[in-house]
């Protein structure tokens, strides 16, 4: 006899088995506890006294790696400028997904005093298999000012095709290995 001819009373024992178990963790303690965002953290977790929401420091001893969007303040020899990067930006999904597509990312640098190179091959980008590329100015873009301009936003936008998958974008202003990474995403879904 096949599951569709059962008896009636038995399709109804089988069906009651199979909730069961579903049910018995609907009633318990989970539903008398507070919200998660209202419960202080198990002791058990460690805890950090490190400030958030600020700005910070990054400079040839001691580079920082920060995340599209997050500003940085780079403090280099002969001055020092807030640099902000943000994307990748990317074009539309298409399908089948190309194995490479163009990046496009946006920089900007802001509060600038004393002299802050600014130069193309102080920008490198890595990639999740550790590849490096060299991006290049978008077409169209004006050609980058020897410094950054003080009391001025410089931005500018930087290219790269890569393949999809997380990478880093690097500045390495006046050194040799970068002061400020970037982490991002590249995807095209």
């Amino acid at each position: 006899m096949g599951p569709g001819l059962w008896p009636g009373p038995t399709r109804v024992a089988a069906l009651a088995l199979l909730i069961a178990p579903v049910l018995a963790g609907c009633g318990s303690a989970a539903h008398h506890q507070a919200p998660l965002g209202f419960r202080t953290l198990p002791a058990y977790l460690p805890t950090s006294t490190a400030p958030v929401d600020q700005i910070v420091t990054a400079s040839a001893s001691h580079p920082q790696l920060a995340t599209q969007g997050v500003a940085v303040q780079v403090d280099l020899p002969g001055g020092r400028v807030q640099a902000t990067a943000t994307g990748p930006q990317v074009p539309p999904f298409v399908a089948p997904p190309p194995p490479a597509v163009t990046a496009v990312f946006t920089l900007s640098l802001t509060q600038a005093s004393g002299t802050v190179s600014v130069r193309l091959a102080d920008f490198t980008i890595t990639d999740q298999l550790g590849r490096t590329f060299q991006p290049a100015l978008v077409t169209g873009e004006p050609a980058l000012p020897a410094t950054a301009p003080a009391g001025t936003v410089l931005t500018f936008h930087l290219t790269a095709v890569m393949p999809t998958g997380e990478g880093r974008l690097h500045w390495s202003p006046d050194a040799a290995s970068p002061v400020v990474s970037w982490d991002f995403i590249v995807e095209n879904d």
